[in-house]
């Protein structure tokens, strides 16, 4: 009887730990295929392969494309929200990892008009950092 229910406890863990890793991806790798996932659930969106990305090399960052997205959701109760995701697409791990602390700073405006109980602060996923709320983060996807 031990034997099983430690069987049972450890099957119990690796889905719950499976679960937990489904639900917190990332935005698609490819920036035309996050567009598309983001026009497609209605969020009004650009994607910026010139201006940033300049501005950036001009600090000494390798950025690639910078994918928005923005749209105001309204819940059962009519209150509104604005649900916003911002992807920054770098030439490789070692340029976002150099370029998180300096993306962080560019998303404390963000930040202030939204809802910061699902705020999703600046992460890094391999060549991308990215950040907004949770619901357009997942729509990125």
């Amino acid at each position: 009887m031990k034997k099983f229910v430690r069987i049972m406890a450890l099957t119990l863990v690796a889905v719950m730990l499976c679960a937990t890793l489904a639900s917190c991806g990332a935005p698609a790798k490819d920036p035309a295929k996050a567009v598309d996932a983001l026009k497609e659930d209605g969020y009004a969106t650009t994607k910026d392969d010139t201006v940033i990305p300049a501005l950036l090399k001009l600090a000494g960052y390798d950025l690639k494309s910078v994918v928005t997205g923005t749209k105001t959701a309204e819940d059962k109760d009519g209150n509104k929200t604005v649900e916003h995701v911002s992807v920054f697409y770098f030439a490789d791990k070692d340029n976002a990892e150099k370029a998180l602390d300096k993306v962080k700073e560019y998303a404390s405006d963000d930040k202030k008009e939204s809802d910061e109980s699902t705020w999703v602060e600046p992460t890094r996923s391999g060549a991308m950092v990215y950040y907004g709320t949770k619901a357009a983060i997942k729509a990125a996807k």
